[in-house]
């Protein structure tokens, strides 16, 4: 955020320009009330009066043109700063750590930075550091003035403070509070269609009911402190004003040099000298939300993905290479401990285990998602969590476990979000390849048919395949297969056994991992994995034959226990 915001450091130079010049401009009313109550008055002069007035409303004519230049300039800051952090911080949330990945607040963050920077509160930041200019005056007018306007400043900035003090914290509590509870509102929304059949939105509107609360209260408390800090500033504002106009007037009455017209001047100079201190105060909220959101995106934008863009590789042949494994997603919750094999190009991998094993993790090791904790993944000899930035994409496919697909058309979501257009052959080519261009054609509109958020429209089964297409889409040389036939009936998966047969002919390295051993029988390896260990690895029939002898041994083991507790039984 540092580097982006000097970037646009002549916003800042330029704003504080116009804002020291409408600053000074702003002294126009109160000079020209001086000069009214000291000389028109006492001259009777209309001439005087009236060039008075032309110079005075062509001083602030200046200071409104400036005024617009400002809010031009603050805008177009705003809108800059948009541009430069939206790609980072949209690429960050896709590919940062666990912790970043998924928090679509950030992109509110940037919402709420740029409604800041266009609003009341920057422009009383950059009138801050022009007090000193009336201050000054004041000075000129009388010491006594001056102090008094000082005084009350230094009361105004303490109130600033023990509002920080009081609000900062509930403040961020609320904040917290609040996204939780419109996440929870957006995850039910979400699931709506298991909410409306099991009854559960009863449920989940007492849950969400309780979050929201928490919320008020947090907010309310913010509320309650900062509204009785505007209070009393406020209070002290009209009692500085009061005191001025007292003491200006008390001077008038006893010094000969201090007229009424300089009564009339000091209090409307002081006025204006607390007015950016009391409209820091009034936005105070909106200033703490700013600065709680430019720490998140720059916390956000300071997690960089260690892949840097580099030198885009050749094709590669498909040689995989998985050398003492370990994944750590913290440290006490081991995933990984030691996984190894090797697969040539064109040979095939079939993944098996229990629930929670670690195929998944596995799966995204192998697509660089996520950095391997210790050991190597190389692919053709390059490390794939670095090669992944750097054009392995196009020479890949993925197949997760839970379909992703996107808002959009058939079409889109095959060619990967893609222009189809630009690629029609590709995608038609995918749809066959995985024998769903019949079913494409039977949908609405064909190719065109929108799929709905997460495409909902679609079955089950529709969205595998057209998952299945978008991972053979361009022709890769790798892929990874979480899955494949969770969805399918028969003929849909005797479609994939033959396309798994076609992948060997084509030279395609394969890693599947799926719960039915049906669609292993066309591997060249088995991996079985336990608790996050590799239990076997070998040429497939070699790892069946030995889980084949465990299930036996342990059915006997079984077997010689229930007969141990018939005969205690008897």
């Amino acid at each position: 955020m540092r580097e982006i915001f000097k970037k646009c450091r002549p916003f800042f130079i330029y704003t504080g320009i116009f804002s020291f010049s409408s600053n000074l401009l702003l002294l126009t009313i109160p000079l020209f009330m001086l000069q009214v109550l000291d000389r028109v008055l006492h001259s009777r002069s209309n001439e005087t009066l009236f060039m008075l007035g032309m110079i005075a409303l062509f001083a602030l004519s200046i200071e409104g043109a400036l005024e617009a230049l400002r809010s031009r300039l603050l805008g177009q800051f705003s809108d800059t700063l948009e541009r430069q952090i939206r790609e980072p911080a949209f690429k960050a949330l896709l590919t940062g750590n666990k912790d970043v990945r998924g928090n679509g607040h950030a992109l509110n963050d940037l919402a709420t930075l740029q409604t800041f920077l266009t609003g009341r509160g920057i422009k009383a930041l950059f009138d801050l550091p022009w007090i000193p200019v009336f201050l000054f005056v004041l000075y000129l007018f009388h010491p006594l003035l001056c102090a008094i306007a000082v005084t009350g400043a230094l009361i105004l900035f303490g109130l600033a403070i023990v509002e920080e003090k009081l609000s900062a914290k509930t403040q961020l509590h609320a904040n917290t509070q609040l996204r939780k509870s419109n996440d929870f509102i957006n995850n039910a929304l979400r699931n709506a269609e298991i909410v409306t059949a099991l009854r559960m939105d009863e449920s989940l509107y007492h849950r969400w009911h309780h979050l929201n609360e928490r919320y008020l209260s947090a907010s309310g408390n913010v509320t309650r402190k900062a509204g009785k800090i505007v209070a009393l500033s406020g209070f002290v504002r009209n009692a500085l004003t009061i005191a001025s106009m007292a003491t200006a007037a008390a001077l008038a009455i006893n010094v000969e040099t201090i007229s009424p017209g300089i009564m009339i001047a000091a209090t409307i100079i002081l006025g204006r000298t607390l007015a950016p201190i009391m409209t820091v105060i009034g936005t105070w909220k909106s200033l703490l939300n700013a600065r709680e959101a430019y720490v998140r995106l720059d916390a956000l934008l300071n997690t960089q993905d260690t892949r840097q863009q580099g030198l885009k590789l050749p094709e590669p042949k498909g040689r995989l290479s998985v050398k003492n494994l370990v994944f750590f997603l913290s440290k006490d919750k081991p995933i990984l401990k030691g996984v190894s094999f090797d697969l040539l190009p064109g040979e095939s991998l079939g993944i098996i285990g229990a629930s929670a094993s670690g195929k998944t993790s596995l799966a995204r090791l192998l697509t660089g998602i996520h950095h391997p904790t210790d050991g190597k993944i190389r692919l053709d000899d390059a490390d794939v969590f670095y090669w992944s930035r750097n054009g392995l994409a196009d020479h890949i496919g993925y197949l997760p476990q839970n379909v992703q697909l996107f808002s959009g058309t058939v079409a889109e979501n095959i060619a990967r979000m893609a222009d189809p257009h630009a690629h029609a052959d590709k995608v038609i080519e995918a749809a066959k390849r995985t024998r769903i261009h019949d079913m494409i054609l039977r949908l609405p509109k064909g190719y065109d048919t929108e799929i709905g958020e997460g495409g909902g429209l679609l079955s089950g089964g529709q969205r595998q395949l057209i998952g299945l297409a978008r991972a053979v889409y361009g022709d890769p040389k790798f892929l990874v297969l979480d899955e494949p036939n969770a969805n399918l009936d028969g003929p849909s998966e005797l479609n994939l056994l033959s396309l798994i047969d076609e992948f060997r002919t084509r030279g395609i390295t394969l890693v599947i991992i799926s719960h039915k051993p049906s669609i292993m029988r066309g591997v060249d390896q088995l991996l079985v994995l336990k608790e996050g260990r590799q239990e076997a690895y070998g040429p497939r029939d070699e790892v069946m034959q030995y889980l084949n002898g465990m299930n036996k041994k342990s059915g006997a083991a079984s077997d010689r226990r229930v007969q141990a507790l018939n005969r205690k039984e008897g």
